[in-house]
């Protein structure tokens, strides 16, 4: 490209730029204004995803022991006021020497309380922590047939049996050492007398 070509170009743009003006930039109509550019408003969030209820461990429930049935002879209880305990030790030494329990009867009527019976007529079953009977009542003892006569009188308390028991299982073996339930009964042909039970740990 030639010097004179180059210094013509030069000419031309210069006339052109110093032509422009900013007053040449047509004006916008009255009441009309630049839109100012509004900000985006942003969507809605999205909803939080909902997490899983928290699960309780469960942990199996053994299933419980029922009591075994009682082998205690059931009567008519005695329609007197009375009260019966069942008076004995509260430790027992597993294989150790027997011990006794004895069956007070207290008379808290108003009239005399007379009982005939015999030497047998006083049962015990014993029952382990879980419920179950591990020495039933035993019922095929050989027993005088001497009649015993027990007699109360208002306000008076008056021993009516005993029975023994030596930490033993009903074959004659020896129980573990733990809690066990001592339950009796009365009952001779007539009426029937139920004392509480007593607790007895039994210890090696």
């Amino acid at each position: 490209m030639t010097p004179r070509l180059l210094l013509t170009l030069a000419l031309t743009g210069g006339l052109f730029a110093s032509a422009i003006d900013v007053r040449d930039i047509p004006a916008l109509p009255p009441g009309v204004s630049v839109p100012t550019p509004r900000p985006s408003t942003p969507g809605p969030a999205p909803a939080p995803t909902p997490k899983p209820p928290a699960t309780t461990p469960t942990t199996a429930t053994p299933p419980s022991v029922k009591p075994s049935p009682s082998t205690l002879p059931v009567g008519p209880t005695l329609g007197q006021a009375h009260r019966a305990t069942l008076r004995g030790p509260t430790t027992l030494r597993a294989g150790g020497e027997a011990a006794t329990w004895t069956l007070q009867l207290t008379n808290t009527g108003q009239t005399d309380i007379k009982l005939q019976h015999g030497a047998c007529d006083l049962k015990f079953e014993v029952l382990d922590a879980s419920g179950k009977i591990v020495r039933p009542a035993v019922t095929n003892t050989i027993c005088t047939q001497q009649i015993v006569e027990t007699q109360a009188g208002p306000g008076e308390t008056t021993d009516v049996l005993g029975v023994r028991w030596d930490g033993k299982d009903e074959n004659g073996n020896v129980l573990p050492a733990g809690t066990y339930t001592l339950r009796a009964a009365f009952w001779d042909r007539k009426v029937s007398i139920r004392p509480a039970a007593v607790t007895v740990r039994l210890t090696q």
